[in-house]
């Protein structure tokens, strides 16, 4: 019998590595372009998702609690609480408009589709994932997360460094900001699904089990694809799809379902996160269409850390023991 806790460490990758981490512009734009410096940072970010994840699953198993609401109650007065709750429901509405305009570009890439019926697709399958519940969320993410996995690890084992470009050096601290950053935009999505699904599990053990298999498996990544970013000087808006096309065409379009499989991952995780909380989930997951008419490179590059900062602000009361007390199922 599968350990309870493997699903759970999946769908915690799921939830982070979405488009901009699978397709390598994450990586670039908060580490890569720090040179030395953001491998540092690559491995600062695994231990602080280790500590994250662990933090949000434990909450869940020991109060029960459907969502990260209950904590902000217990931390903020009534209109900090409120201003919390628009700015999470927003963040997923982003969330999702990611999901939607990655997911567009990506079957339009491989089946020629236009991509808005690419996005509503991609959507429509989210949403139906989630309104079956937690074992199929769970269930999807151990059966796509290790195909994604592979993929990454493939186009990054595939291709070839090019000796003669220098990496460059550690200077400042820029990098260690960034690194922050990075881990609280996309702690967000992660810390509201585990607490949820802190309850599906029996011990500290298990909680600590599916954290750090979890951070691990990012961390690897992360530096895998740091690394190949460093040597290739591989840029644009999707770099590691342009270095998979760069190794076998037929490489570049196994990797193009990757990076569709990362999408939905995400989706389905920020979906169940609304869910979770008991909002009105299914029409977030309609208006964010809309949305996903930004471009993505942008989008990681400006809002992305504008949303990290932001971020703190939700994740900080896991770490209050006043906020850690028993709440009432229902």
């Amino acid at each position: 019998m599968r350990a309870p806790w493997i699903g759970i460490a999946f769908t915690y990758v799921g939830a982070v590595v979405g488009a901009g981490f699978a397709s390598g512009q994450e990586i670039y734009q908060f580490f890569t372009r720090f040179g030395t410096g953001g491998s540092i940072g690559i491995a600062i970010a695994g231990c602080l998702f280790a500590l994250l994840g662990y933090k949000a699953l434990e909450r869940g198993r020991l109060t029960h609690a459907q969502g990260l609401h209950p904590f902000l109650d217990r931390v903020y007065p009534q209109w900090a609480v409120r201003l919390a709750e628009g700015m999470t429901g927003a963040f997923l509405l982003v969330g999702l408009g990611v999901v939607a305009s990655g997911g567009g570009a990506a079957i339009s890439a491989m089946l020629s589709w236009p991509a808005w019926v690419g996005g509503w697709l991609t959507l429509a399958l989210v949403a139906w994932v989630t309104s079956r519940g937690t074992r199929a969320v769970l269930g999807a993410n151990t059966l796509l997360v290790p195909y994604l996995l592979v993929m990454v690890i493939a186009v990054v084992l595939a291709s070839r460094p090019a000796s003669s470009r220098a990496i460059p050096p550690v200077h400042g601290v820029d990098w260690l900001l960034s690194a922050l950053l990075y881990v609280s935009y996309n702690i967000f999505t992660g810390v509201m699904v585990l607490v949820a699904l802190g309850r599906q599990l029996s011990s500290r053990r298990d909680s600590a089990a599916a954290a750090c298999g979890g951070a691990l498996l990012l961390t690897v990544i992360a530096y895998l694809e740091h690394r190949a970013l460093l040597t290739m000087g591989v840029r644009g808006p999707l770099p590691l799809v342009t270095l998979a096309r760069h190794v076998n065409p037929g490489l570049g379009l196994l990797f193009a379902v990757s990076l569709w499989i990362a999408l939905f991952t995400t989706g389905v995780a920020e979906a169940y996160a609304l869910r979770a909380q008991g909002r009105w989930w299914v029409l977030f997951v309609c208006g964010a269409g809309a949305i996903g008419l930004m471009a993505f490179d942008r989008m990681v590059a400006v809002l992305y850390p504008i949303m990290g900062l932001l971020a703190i602000f939700v994740w900080f009361p896991l770490f209050l023991p006043t906020a850690n007390r028993h709440f009432p199922e229902g």
